[in-house]
């Protein structure tokens, strides 16, 4: 996969959705989403049939924090609120910008906290399950049952259905729409309390800026893999077959069940984001 690939655009300008709070990782969309909840499913054998060929798999959850100088303080016409009462100015943001895309998907309460908590859970490769600041993908998760014959004898096997790719379409045509200029001015001006809020973790990392761009790293470094994904479900919830990809860190495994195409539109978004923070 070409790394010139664009992300995806809606033609209808009225639709541009410029992300607030759920900003730089704003895979947080669906990064910070368990799709693997159980479903009906007959008892399946471990494949046979050949495992998908992944680029540079590691299980490294977690590269060192590269420090990153926090942006400077913006001259604010009206002084930010409180982090307390932030949530309401952050959805009032969102109005006045035309995010109701971004809207639908995001969880209203203590949007600020939550979203500082799942990015320092991307950074170190996690997938967050609780206190997440957006909204589930429709369930369930969707696995095909197809046959190959082994030595005469036909094996059913499962597999990531190519229909599960579509449940994550509205988190990936939102961030595919993102201003990354209008999100970043954003950025900025809440990024004291984006602060704020990373400093009640007690983490010993340099800046929550830092932390941020850890975060789009981590999502940039999930492998492209082309095939099928083979499943197994050995006790209540699937696992990829093949144990190269299983035991990568939560956040690639995530990327891969969104397919490829949802992958790759937002990694071209992200690597515009991230050129954007840097520089």
């Amino acid at each position: 996969m070409s790394d010139d690939y664009q992300p995806r655009k809606n033609s209808s300008t009225t639709m541009i959705v410029i992300v607030v709070l759920a900003l730089i990782a704003a895979a947080a969309a669906f990064f910070f989403l368990r799709d693997d909840a159980p479903i009906a499913s007959q008892t399946v054998t471990t494949p046979v049939a050949v495992a998908p060929q992944a680029v540079a798999i590691s299980s490294a959850a977690a590269a060192p924090i590269v420090e990153y100088e926090p942006p400077q303080p913006v001259i604010e016409v009206e002084p930010l609120p409180g982090l307390n009462d932030s949530d309401a100015s952050i959805i009032a943001a969102l109005q006045q910008l035309r995010g109701e895309g971004l809207l639908q998907l995001l969880v209203p309460q203590e949007v600020l906290r939550k979203f500082v908590l799942a990015v320092n859970n991307v950074a170190e490769g996690k997938v967050i399950h609780e206190y997440r600041p957006v909204v589930s993908p429709p369930p369930p998760f969707i696995a095909d049952t197809f046959s190959v014959m082994v030595e005469g004898t036909a094996v059913d096997q499962e597999r990531v259905s190519p229909n599960n790719f579509q449940r994550y379409e509205p988190y990936v045509t939102t961030l595919a729409l993102i201003d990354s200029d209008a999100a970043v001015a954003v950025y900025r001006r809440f990024y004291p309390l984006l602060e704020e809020a990373f400093r009640e973790l007690g983490l010993k990392k340099p800046n929550f800026h830092s932390v941020m761009i850890a975060a789009i790293d981590n999502i940039l470094a999930a492998p492209d893999v082309q095939g099928d994904l083979l499943l197994v479900r050995p006790k209540v919830f699937y696992q990829f077959a093949d144990p190269a990809l299983e035991t990568m860190p939560q956040t690639h495994k995530l990327m891969l069940r969104m397919g490829p195409e949802n992958a790759r539109s937002v990694k071209a978004s992200l690597r515009q984001l991230r050129a954007r923070l840097v520089n």
